[in-house]
Formats: structure tokens, C-alpha cells, sequence
């Protein structure tokens, strides 16, 4: 099958543990031949699961998919605390475990659950004056990166495995959450130490790791080959749970000089916050906007896009 549009697209992919997320763009771009890649959220080396990737002009829309919602199925090793907050860091504390699942669930209830103040894992890719936090840590430097405000939207014990003191959750949650920084309180809060020793992202926003492609079928992907074609999205789909404002043809010219649409732009208008701007009768992107009391809003204008209109039925 031919993928006409493979150089402006978004990918989910499913990336395996042991990868670091910049490993599957640089993968990505070699093997589809792609000049610009990029993703939409980093997953830790050690963790797996979705990844969007977006080529072309497409990486412009990256920050909204790093606005979506998350959800994770993480596994947790109770009485054991490391530097990293996960398997891979140096241990740091032991403990005895003298608490029930009932404890972890009013622990989670209590603490973890609505908003709160999260402070990032020192061992993040977070900037302290231009440089990584993790790099000034491993370098012997102290580092100080204040609590931020995340959104728990619901954790959910799926098991726990009181022999070896594993806890398996489910996690629902906002963006610029970091579950080894929840492994890390929910286990100080517990007083047993915690750390994270298995990873992975199930969804973003409405999109589904049972949807992504392996590493394997991208590489199918650049033989134009592929049956199933799952997890390659265009602009337009790729943004379906935003609105649609379709605007009269001869109205283009003005938005993509950055004019503002007016009302007698506008063909139809369906759905609210954000939407897609389309040639009426056509799925093909050209701008995002908003709406606010004065009108219309551009907040980004696809310019290479506008080339293609004359050619589109």
C-alpha cells in the first residue's frame, strides 16, 4: 500500500524497553527516509509502550500531544529505594515491608489522587540553566527543581504480590507526571522506599498502544507494503478529537498570510476549544485556531500545505 503522505505524518509506534526514545525517531528517520522526526513525549530507556512520532511539517503539532492525558501500567518494588527512582539507579535504602494492600490503596486515596505538587526525579532530562539535571547529578552537583502541579485522574491496584512485595498499578494521569517520582513518594509516604522496576504507557489521549506499529512493521512501512495500516495517521485524523472549522476557499489566501477568519469565512463549525481549519469540502489541514470573544484565532498556519490546494478536488 502506498503511504502518500509518510514524510507529513504521525506514527504510533510501540517502543520496546531498552531504546531510548531519540533511538526510535533516529530509527524512524533512516528508515523512512524522513528529514524531520520527532516525538511527542519521552518514555524513560528501561520503560516501553506508545510513542507518537510525527514527520515533516507534522512535528509542529507536537506540543498538542504533549498537552494529552497519559495512562501507564507501572510495577512497583516495595522496600527498595534507588537514586533514579527505577531498576537501572544504585540502591540507596532497604527496608522491611509491614504494610497491606488496603494501606496502599488508602495511601493512593489519601495522597496520590486529584491534583498535587510533584517534584521531578533529580535523574530528568529537565534543563537547570541550559544543562540536564541528570547530567549536573552525575557529575557530582547538587540540583534543587522546585514541586510541580500534575493532575492524578485515578490509580488503580491491579496487583500485588506480596511475596516478593510488588505492586502493580494502573495510572491515569496528566502531563509532565513522572511515575518514578510517584514510585519515589508513594513509597516515602509507606515509609518502605519504592522504585519503579517495569514501565508502560498504554494510551495518550484516545490513542491506544493496541494500535501502534512495532519497530518491525515501520520498517515493513517504507516497503509500501503494509496490509494493516493501524497507527499511521494523517494530519487531520491524527487530531480527531478536535473541532472542525471549514472555510470557503477563496478565504485561504488571507489565513495563510495570517489573517484572522472572519464569520463569512466560515462553511461550518463543529466542536469547540481548538479546531482544524479545512478547505470546504476537504480533510486537509492547513491552520489549528481558536475561538475567543473577538472571533477566530490562528494558532498555528500550515504554509506548506497551502501549495497543495489547487491540485485537491
Amino acid at each position: 500500500m502506498n503511504v502518500s503522505y509518510i514524510n507529513n505524518c504521525v506514527l504510533l509506534v510501540d517502543k520496546p524497553a531498552g531504546y531510548t526514545s531519540f533511538d526510535i525517531v533516529r530509527s524512524i528517520r533512516k528508515v523512512l527516509k524522513v528529514k524531520k522526526c520527532g516525538h511527542a513525549g519521552t518514555l524513560d530507556k528501561f520503560a516501553s509502550g506508545l510513542l507518537i512520532v510525527c514527520t515533516g511539517w507534522a512535528t509542529r503539532l507536537v506540543p498538542f500531544f504533549m498537552g494529552m492525558d497519559k495512562r501507564y501500567i507501572a510495577t512497583l518494588q516495595l522496600g527498595v529505594a534507588t537514586d533514579t527512582h527505577d531498576s537501572e539507579g544504585q540502591i540507596i535504602l532497604k527496608s522491611n515491608i509491614q504494610c497491606t494492600v488496603e494501606d496502599i490503596q488508602s495511601c493512593i486515596e489519601n495522597y496520590f489522587t486529584g491534583k498535587i505538587l510533584q517534584a521531578p526525579p533529580d535523574y530528568s532530562a529537565i534543563k537547570i540553566n541550559g544543562k540536564r539535571s541528570s547530567d549536573r547529578v552525575r557529575k557530582g552537583e547538587s540540583v534543587a527543581i522546585a514541586p510541580r502541579p500534575v493532575h492524578i485522574h485515578e490509580i488503580t491496584v491491579r496487583n500485588f504480590d506480596t511475596a516478593c512485595s510488588k505492586i502493580t498499578l494502573e495510572i491515569a494521569c496528566s502531563k509532565g507526571t513522572y511515575i518514578r517520582a510517584l514510585a519515589r513518594d508513594l513509597g516515602l509516604r509507606l515509609h518502605t522506599g519504592a522504585h519503579v522496576t517495569a514501565l508502560r504507557r498504554i494510551a495518550i489521549g484516545n490513542f491506544s498502544v493496541e494500535d501502534a506499529l512495532t519497530m518491525e512493521q515501520v520498517v515493513e512501512l517504507s516497503h509500501n507494503n503494509m496490509k494493516d495500516m493501524r497507527g499511521v495517521y494523517t494530519p487531520f485524523t491524527a487530531l480527531d478529537g478536535f473541532g472542525i472549522l471549514e472555510v470557503k476557499r477563496d478565504s485561504l489566501l488571507k489565513i495563510k498570510h495570517g489573517t484572522l477568519p472572519g464569520r463569512n469565512d466560515v462553511v461550518r463549525e463543529t466542536g469547540t476549544d481548538i479546531f482544524r481549519v479545512v478547505p470546504e469540502g476537504t480533510e486537509h489541514l492547513v491552520a489549528l485556531a481558536v475561538k475567543d470573544e473577538n472571533g477566530y484565532r490562528c494558532k498555528r498556519v500550515f504554509i506548506e500545505e497551502f501549495d497543495k490546494i489547487d491540485t485537491m478536488k
